[in-house]
């Protein structure tokens, strides 16, 4: 009797144990179940709210002065084969290539033959004509010449006038002068050469002023004004400034290229034509703002721009204009001076569209968990 008593005891005190044990048991699940069902109703009324999370940056317009970079080269202002204008032989020749010549100097000359002889035949004519005219005005004055006898003797004697000046002309061609000051770069005669009008006699170069040549593109070729600074670094090493003095009307019709001309001085003449150079030309000022390539998108019609969000939080398409691109970003023409940016889920909203903005400066970065030990 005393050992079922005792059996009966501990089946009490067991389940008496086990009641226990399953309320406090249940105290915690009731407890998350809770939790979970209020994170659950305010997920809900988010969802029902219908606005978008959006992460936005606030962006400023700033001065972009655009710098156009164009390789180009070097060459001569001016190249001139200078050309006989009357035909003889070289008497002599007074400079080889590569001599520094002034403006009007003697290049060659030719044997004057008989031109000084044909000089004096037709002098000694103009002074005969001369005489004829004097007589015939002094008749006219006392009425015995007419005045078609006067008009014949002056015709004679201006005639005579145009010869003599001919002759002299040519003579002052026999000698070969350098039309401006440069540099004899080649020279096609030699002494005792016959020479005809039009044969080549020597080339000659003006390196003073020096050009720099380019081509720049449609888009660029309207930021170049006529006198404004631009900088050439030559690959001798050289850095110069000019300035730019001819932008050309007319496209290259193979390259659809403007040639333009930068004019730089070269006094002591060091400079080289045909010498390869980078210019580098200050583009026009204007207003931008500088984003990252990733903030672009597209609207229905293809356009490309930036979405925004505007004091109201609705969505705003606003298409942008590339003013220059660079390895850190790209600038932004086309917008107004601030502007609100959706940089993150821009492709995810419309127009239109109520979103709830979040700067992204304020955004916190969740730091993922640390990894255990192995």
């Amino acid at each position: 009797m005393k050992k079922s008593v005792l059996i009966a005891v501990l089946l009490a005190i067991a389940a008496a144990g086990w009641i226990v044990s399953g309320q406090f048991g249940d105290a915690a699940p009731s407890e998350a179940t809770a939790d979970a069902a209020v994170s659950s109703e305010d997920a809900a009324s988010s969802q029902d709210a219908g606005h978008m999370t959006v992460r936005v940056r606030d962006l400023v317009a700033r001065q972009l002065v655009q710098e156009i970079a164009i390789t180009g080269a070097t060459q001569a202002s001016r190249q001139v084969d200078l050309r006989a204008a009357t035909e003889g032989q070289v008497a002599e020749i007074l400079t080889t290539r590569g001599d520094r010549v002034e403006e009007n100097a003697v290049i060659a000359r030719l044997m004057p033959d008989e031109r000084y002889a044909r000089l004096a035949e037709h002098k000694a004519r103009l002074t005969q004509r001369q005489i004829e005219y004097n007589a015939a005005r002094e008749l006219n004055d006392k009425g015995f010449r007419s005045e078609t006898s006067l008009a014949a003797a002056a015709a004679e004697l201006d005639a005579a006038k145009a010869v003599v000046r001919q002759v002299e002309i040519d003579i002052e061609r026999t000698q070969l002068r350098a039309p401006f000051a440069g540099i004899i770069d080649a020279g096609h005669v030699e002494v005792g050469d016959y020479v005809k009008v039009g044969d080549i006699a020597a080339t000659i170069v003006d390196l003073n002023p020096l050009l720099v040549i380019g081509f720049i593109t449609e888009r660029e070729v309207g930021q170049l004004d006529i006198g404004a600074t631009g900088t050439a670094r030559l690959v001798t090493g050289e850095t110069v400034e000019g300035l730019i003095t001819f932008v050309s009307p007319i496209a290259d019709p193979a390259t659809r290229t403007y040639r333009f001309e930068l004019t730089i001085d070269n006094p002591d003449l060091t400079m080289r034509d045909g010498i390869t150079a980078g210019i580098s030309i200050p583009g026009r000022q204007s207003m931008a703002h500088f984003v990252s390539p990733a903030i672009l998108t597209l609207n229905d019609d293809g356009v490309v721009g930036i979405r925004s969000v505007d004091a109201g939080n609705t969505v705003r398409f606003l298409p942008i204009q590339i003013l220059a691109d660079t390895p850190d970003g790209i600038w932004l023409g086309g917008l107004p001076e601030k502007v609100r940016a959706i940089v993150v889920g821009q492709d995810f909203v419309v127009e239109g569209e109520t979103v709830v903005p979040v700067p992204e400066d304020k955004v916190a970065v969740t730091e993922p968990p640390a990894k255990s030990p192995s």
